[in-house]
C-alpha cells in the first residue's frame, strides 16, 4: 500500500477550510470506506505551544489508534490527561468537494492562518501553518 506521501502547499478559504491534494483525495476513496477524518491537535513534546500542528486520521486509521488509547488507564492521572489531551481537541471532518473544515479552535492551537502546510505520513497527514513547519 502507498500511503500519504510529499508536501503540498494549501490555502485555507476565509471559513477555515482547505482543499485536499488530489492524490490525498484519491488515496482515501480508493483505500478507505469511509472517506472522512478525524482531525486532532498533536501537542508539542516540550510544552511549546508555538510547535502545535493537527493531524488527520482516515477514521479507520483512527479506529486503529484509539484502540491503542484505550489501553490507558482512566483512573492513571497521566494518562486521563494524555487522554484529554487528545480527545478534547480531537473532532471529526466531513471531506465535501474535496475540501475539509478545520475547526476554529484547532485553527487557533495548530496557528493556522492562510498559508498550510500539509505532509503526507503514510497513514495520516500532518497539518501545519507554514511558518511553524520544519523538516
Amino acid at each position: 500500500m502507498v500511503g500519504f506521501l510529499g508536501t503540498y502547499q494549501v490555502s485555507l478559504d476565509e471559513k477555515g477550510r482547505l482543499n485536499v491534494p488530489a492524490k490525498f483525495k484519491g488515496l482515501m476513496d480508493k483505500q478507505y470506506d469511509n472517506p472522512n477524518l478525524v482531525v486532532a491537535v498533536m501537542p508539542d513534546k516540550e510544552g511549546r505551544k508555538d510547535r502545535e500542528y493537527l493531524i488527520a486520521f482516515p477514521q479507520e486509521e483512527w479506529l486503529v489508534n484509539e484502540e491503542k488509547l484505550s489501553h490507558l488507564s482512566g483512573l492513571d492521572g497521566d494518562d486521563r490527561n494524555k487522554m484529554r489531551e487528545i480527545y478534547a481537541q480531537a473532532s471529526e471532518c466531513e471531506v465535501k468537494s474535496g475540501k475539509i473544515l478545520i475547526a476554529q479552535h484547532q485553527r487557533e492551537r495548530a496557528g493556522l492562518k492562510k498559508e498550510v502546510t500539509l505532509v503526507g505520513m503514510s497513514k495520516t497527514f500532518e497539518i501545519w501553518a507554514t511558518d511553524r513547519f520544519e523538516i
